[in-house]
């Protein structure tokens, strides 16, 4: 297993660009996995994925070699080593409010001294059981990458101590909670939230960390890649199929 081909793109100053999954289907990994996408988001906080579909998600990724990053539900450490397990290495953790949450949930995809995350046998994680420990252990750090959302007020409040929490890889900028928090939900381009997100890049880009954020067009991204941010997520499966969708029926229907 080579480094994280996300960090590593990350570290030469680059920009990765993927989308999000919410339909439970290994298909739907399959198809975007082959667009040309840098990543895929899989979403179990605003969906109807489980544990047993997401076994079957990296399989699919696993097809087009397409990278995953799970967004977890919930708030508990167990919960990460058991998908790394599976065969994941990239998480999303959502609500990401003070620098004691941050660590506890970041040890929890981490081998000891680093971390807690237990030591499962044979997994796919390490080839079932076939990996030589110390090589998994190895690779395990060098694949896993950890990226936490800041969208609320107490998590702005407590950004300087959040960011001082060892292994955070990108700080990713949920927008439209962030909007809301601001007490202007959903008006991304608001001048009180534009400065908050301009502000967010310069403090979080100041620690060494990438930022990332939740772009509605390429347009939107191309502008914000010029601000700092370098991992974009566009769209999502269900928005990208209604967009298709919309645009065969109005060429239907305009030549009526």
């Amino acid at each position: 297993m080579a480094v994280n081909p996300i960090k590593s793109k990350l570290k030469e100053g680059k920009c990765v660009y993927g989308s999000w999954i919410r339909i439970p289907s290994p298909i739907i990994v399959e198809a975007l996995g082959n667009v040309g996408f840098d990543f895929l988001h899989v979403d179990m906080e605003h969906s109807s994925i489980d544990l047993q579909m997401l076994d079957y998600l990296v399989l699919a990724g696993y097809r087009y070699n397409i990278p995953l990053a799970v967004r977890t539900a919930t708030q508990n450490p167990a919960d990460l080593y058991r998908i790394m397990d599976i065969g994941y290495s990239s998480f999303v953790l959502p609500r990401i409010e003070s620098a004691e949450q941050c660590a506890h949930l970041l040890k929890g995809a981490r081998y000891t001294p680093a971390g807690t995350r237990g030591l499962g046998g044979a997994v796919r994680a390490n080839g079932w059981g076939e990996m030589p420990l110390e090589q998994h252990l190895t690779e395990a750090e060098d694949d896993t990458l950890m990226i936490i959302q800041i969208e609320s007020e107490e998590g702005l409040k407590n950004l300087d101590a959040i960011l001082d929490v060892p292994g955070i890889d990108v700080v990713y900028i949920g927008p439209l909670d962030l909007s809301q928090a601001l007490g202007y939900p959903g008006q991304i381009d608001h001048p009180v939230v534009a400065d908050t997100i301009a502000s967010l890049i310069k403090t979080i880009r100041a620690k060494g960390i990438a930022v990332g954020i939740h772009a509605a067009t390429t347009l939107q991204a191309q502008a914000w890649a010029e601000a700092g941010i370098q991992y974009f997520t566009v769209a999502l499966d269900v928005s990208l199929l209604q967009s298709a969708g919309r645009t065969v029926v109005g060429q239907l229907k305009n030549k009526q």
